[in-house]
């Protein structure tokens, strides 16, 4: 799975290297670096690409050397360090339509020829993890937002990305020149759906307003009658679907709704809601009780009998065990036979996910699965690295019910209180310390870009950022064909 992704990342040390050697044999020059050629007009023709279909190389933007930022050399590794995040992307229903995947590097990138050459490398390293199939299979009815720089529209390899289900967002200055027109038709003829990013409304735009697909603007920006404004023009000038960025709250998803966004991006549904009521009702709290029996194994007559109290959540247990995903051997027929099979602590994890789908769960609660499952087999893969096998069952845990509290919508303390959890775990989850707590950090942090916090949490894990990316893309992968 993802075999050339995991050859692109493992080919960053190799690039190094051949950088630090073209380094040696350029010719001498005042400051670090030569000036590299420049990108505009781009010329598709000369642009270096990822070949795919080439197992034995992972060829991509070379040229790279050290670069001079503020009067101190930055070593190429420490820019090449980039770590992924994802936002999930909800229509009004708050029903998961897409992703938006993007790398930031571990540096704010210098704006001459040499930073846009590592913006070019980034943009090629992200196009690449969504072509490989895996990706393209487990969200094949979600799509995919990548943000690139419009020097990378020129880039052959954008050629590869999946018709219909990876959109390309560019963002637009006011001198953006109107040849990069041109290229969008191209992309849009091939399948490929152009967004404009950030976008803020400019009438010498509105050219690319009739041709793309979205545009997604950063809600925060402006206030309630200047976004309205906005809306207004932008939709007068053409009829792209609009994406809310920065939805992270109940309130803002009710009133950018109102104000016609198609659709939100953020985690509002992972919020607690003050004035709704409690969503803990019989059949969680059946749930809630099964978990408990098992955490204490009860005997297997007992936990079969009450299961058989609801034929339904007996059937979605026994699909999301028998999923595709999980790659069992042979199919599991009953309780007894999954106890027997898998043992309690198997079982455990499988009951948590019923908490989701007990009754007549809806929207917010199936996202908040999607949201629950990503960070759990995260954190869990990365804690397989350097944790005892005795101790790794608890990061998928921690992962699940990390959502506990905007799942039921109660305080995290009472929502803990009504299972009978390990110390490691609750530590983790009422109080973010213990050898739980950073990988649950990691997995947060990667879901909010929030950069700084992803370089602190992975070093605590003792991870770097190629091994951090993989398990990550691994997850998205994983929760999506689990749920399918």
């Amino acid at each position: 799975m993802l075999d050339k992704y995991l050859k692109f990342l493992k080919g960053a040390q190799s690039q190094k290297a051949r950088a630090q050697e073209a380094a040696a044999d350029a010719p001498p020059k005042e400051g670090n670096a030569p000036p590299l050629p420049p990108l505009e007009p781009p010329n598709p023709q000369k642009n270096q690409i990822i070949d795919t279909h080439d197992a034995g190389r992972a060829s991509f933007v070379t040229s790279m050397l050290d670069i001079d930022t503020h009067g101190k050399p930055n070593q190429i590794e420490e820019m090449l360090q980039r770590f992924l995040g994802h936002q999930p992307i909800s229509d009004e229903k708050c029903r998961i339509i897409g992703y938006e995947l993007k790398l930031k590097s571990k540096t704010p990138l210098p704006a001459t020829e040499a930073g846009a050459t590592i913006e070019a490398m980034q943009d090629e390293m992200l196009i690449v993890s969504v072509i490989d199939l895996n990706f393209q299979q487990a969200l094949s009815n979600k799509l995919t937002f990548i943000h690139l720089a419009l020097a990378t529209l020129y880039n052959p390899v954008i050629n590869q990305l999946p018709k219909q289900k990876v959109a390309v967002a560019i963002h637009l200055e006011p001198d953006t020149p109107l040849f990069h027109l041109a290229r969008c038709q191209e992309l849009i003829n091939q399948g490929i759906p152009i967004a404009l990013e950030d976008f803020e409304y400019r009438i010498e735009h509105e050219a690319f307003l009739k041709l793309c697909k979205y545009v997604r603007i950063d809600t925060s920006k402006y206030d309630a009658l200047v976004l309205s404004e906005q809306i207004g023009h932008i939709m007068q000038a053409g009829s792209p679907l609009l994406i809310a960025k920065g939805v992270e709250t109940d309130d803002a998803f009710e009133a950018y709704r109102k104000l016609a966004f198609n659709y939100f991006q953020g985690y509002h549904f992972a919020q607690l809601q003050p004035d709704s009521p409690q969503r803990l009702d019989n059949n969680r709290l059946r749930v809630m009780e099964m978990l408990n029996m098992v955490m204490n194994h009860a005997d297997i007559s007992d936990l079969e009998e009450k299961v058989k109290l609801d034929a339904a959540l007996s059937y979605k247990l026994l699909s999301y065990i028998n999923s595709p995903a999980n790659g069992l051997q042979q199919t599991i027929h009953s309780i007894g036979h999954a106890l027997v099979l898998l043992g309690y602590d198997q079982l455990y994890r499988w009951l948590t996910l019923l908490l989701f789908s007990a009754g007549h769960p809806d929207e917010r609660s199936r996202a908040l699965l999607k949201n629950a499952l990503i960070r759990a087999r995260f954190a869990e893969t990365l804690g397989q690295i350097n944790l005892a096998p005795s101790e790794q069952g608890g990061l998928f845990i921690v992962g699940i019910f990390s959502v506990l509290d905007a799942l039921l919508n109660t305080p995290m303390e009472k929502a803990v209180a009504l299972l009978n959890l390990s110390e490691p775990v609750v530590d983790a989850l009422m109080h973010g310390k213990g050898i739980y707590a950073p990988y649950l950090k990691l997995a947060k942090a990667c879901e909010d870009f929030d950069q700084d916090t992803i370089e602190q949490c992975a070093a605590a894990c003792g991870l770097n950022a190629d091994t951090v990316n993989l398990a990550h893309v691994k997850a998205l992968i994983w929760a999506e064909e689990l749920e399918n």
